[in-house]
């Protein structure tokens, strides 16, 4: 993070002269903004190709897993879209690989976007803080009165870098009331159970004992390669945080205790939960392969009969059972219970104002009043909901209980992309959301069962509506603390852990990170 800072901030400086990035010099410059607006206003769009009259957009998106972005006849919400508002909008796409550094390089060259899609909050802030984005606030207020309407002001109050916003969030949708959705649970595979005649654990004895059963009877003779736990270096935090971290009290990344909010790395239950796992990789029952393996390989080991339960995701259940159709047709799966011990139990979740994308407008925009036009457009109530829904009857259909179900194959052939194309969101997104999450049985019944039929296990992080004010401050230090926590994590369960080890990584930790995260994260929490 530091790294690029210095890039941009050094190019930047030297982009002052030829006043590409006129007043770039911090937050508090709000002469630079006032500039730009006039500049608008004053009729000067004649100057760029992409005036009011060809109604003309550009824009920088993310690389999203190959996604056609310009492509209508792929994505036919792209044609809809620019039908209903008026306004075309032409996309280039960030590459897949070093994404961060063509974005730095885009950024300090003050090339001509109308508006940029990121999906970074640390990225975000850091633009923020050096002045190379526009104000939102005066231009939400004078020329998109649907955005005022629309948009869940925790949000934008998440988005102040100084005293103002310069993004247009758009929300992390969630078909919960009280919180953002639980997409990770443990998945086991319950023919296997039924095989050792065994019901899904729930308690951590339960689970230790079912891990020793399937490592002992070997239900399908794989003999050494049998591993009942299997799992990536990168599981590690999932296993935490959505699985068995609970029943050590450490779910989340904070907890309040007593008004403060404390970091899982000092808690007891940290080293409780390492040595747990340590206990089952020296065992056998967590997967002696766990520092190499890939998620291809845990995924093979699943799905081939070697492994009886990952950390996985609601969304794979369709390609999983599909896979399963050519390995094992008989196999069944399904997610269990976060695991409980002495009463305790818990998955982590962040509230329910989560945000999945920051739209904004860089500082040397010349078509600010158009781009905000085309947003405004966007968020008009019934323009919205048809732009994510589709037609009814057509696209969609609405059950006795108020449900949106898609109408299959139209609802993905019309609307299959629309959430990439969002510019902000209202409250409703949520349950037109579910509409996508219902496009296969098995996958809605996964993610029910991960949402509601365990849901009094949710556990909202206290940090999650952390300011990316205060991100930006110690993002170095998050990042820090993500490759301490990460590399003792992997250390201790491979090679054990003492309570002198233990103590030595608080220690190391915060010395070089922690201190500051506590001290930034309470100062927030305590005025928040």
């Amino acid at each position: 993070m530091k790294k690029g800072k210095s890039l941009i901030t050094v190019i930047m400086m030297l982009c002052l002269t030829a006043s590409l990035l006129t007043g770039c010099n911090g937050v508090k410059n709000k002469e630079a903004s006032t500039e730009t607006d006039k500049t608008v206003s004053d009729g000067d769009k004649e100057k760029d190709s992409r005036t009011s009259e060809t109604k003309v957009l550009k824009a920088l998106v993310p690389n999203n897993g190959g996604l056609e972005w310009n492509n209508g006849d792929a994505n036919p919400v792209y044609d809809w879209i620019a039908e209903k508002t008026g306004y075309k909008v032409e996309y280039d796409i960030l590459p897949a690989d070093n994404p961060n550094d063509k974005l730095n390089a885009i950024m300090a060259s003050g090339a001509d976007y109308d508006f940029i899609v990121l999906s970074d909050k640390g990225r975000y802030a850091e633009y923020a803080s050096q002045g190379a984005l526009m104000d939102m606030k005066p231009l939400v207020e004078k020329y998109a009165p649907n955005i005022a309407a629309s948009i869940n002001k925790t949000l934008l109050d998440i988005c102040v870098v100084g005293d103002t916003y310069f993004a247009i969030p758009t929300m992390s949708p969630s078909g919960r009331e009280d919180s953002s959705n639980v997409g990770l649970g443990m998945m086991v595979r319950m023919d296997m159970l039924k095989t050792m005649g065994i019901n899904k654990p729930t308690t951590l004895k339960e689970f230790t004992s079912m891990l020793e059963m399937f490592k002992t009877q070997d239900p399908k003779g794989h003999g050494s390669a049998t591993v009942p736990l299997s799992a990536t270096m990168g599981d590690l935090y999932s296993l935490r945080t959505s699985s068995l971290g609970g029943a050590f009290g450490i779910a989340t990344d904070w907890t309040d205790v007593n008004g403060e909010l404390v970091p899982y790395q000092v808690q007891e239950g940290f080293f409780d939960f390492l040595s747990y796992l340590n206990d089952l990789y020296t065992r056998g029952l967590l997967d002696p392969e766990m520092p190499t393996n890939q998620t291809a390989t845990v995924l093979e080991k699943f799905t081939t009969d070697l492994a009886l339960c990952r950390v996985d995701g609601y969304w794979s259940i369709p390609s999983l059972l599909e896979t399963f159709k050519n390995t094992n047709p008989d196999a069944t799966v399904e997610f269990i219970q976060p695991i409980e011990k002495d009463g305790k139990a818990g998955v982590s979740t962040g509230s329910g104002n989560q945000i999945d994308t920051y739209i904004v407008i860089p500082k040397n925009s010349k078509n600010v009043e158009a781009t905000m036009d085309y947003f405004n457009k966007k968020l008009e109530p019934e323009t919205f909901k048809e732009m994510v829904l589709g037609t009814e009857g057509e696209d969609y259909t609405i059950d006795a209980d108020g449900n949106y179900l898609p109408i299959l194959p139209t609802f993905f052939e019309h609307r299959g992309n629309a959430n990439a194309y969002l510019t902000g969101a209202n409250d409703d997104y949520g349950k037109y959301w579910l509409c996508r999450a219902r496009k296969n049985e098995n996958q809605f019944a996964a993610y029910s069962q991960l949402n509601y039929d365990y849901g009094k296990f949710v556990t909202i992080d206290p940090s999650s509506e952390l300011p990316c004010a205060v991100y930006t401050d110690i993002s170095a230090e998050s990042t820090s603390s993500s490759s301490l926590t990460e590399e003792f994590m992997v250390n201790s369960i491979v090679n054990g852990i003492t309570k002198e080890s233990f103590q030595n990584f608080i220690t190391n930790w915060k010395a070089q990170c922690g201190d500051k995260l506590i001290a930034a994260q309470n100062n927030w929490y305590k005025t928040k």
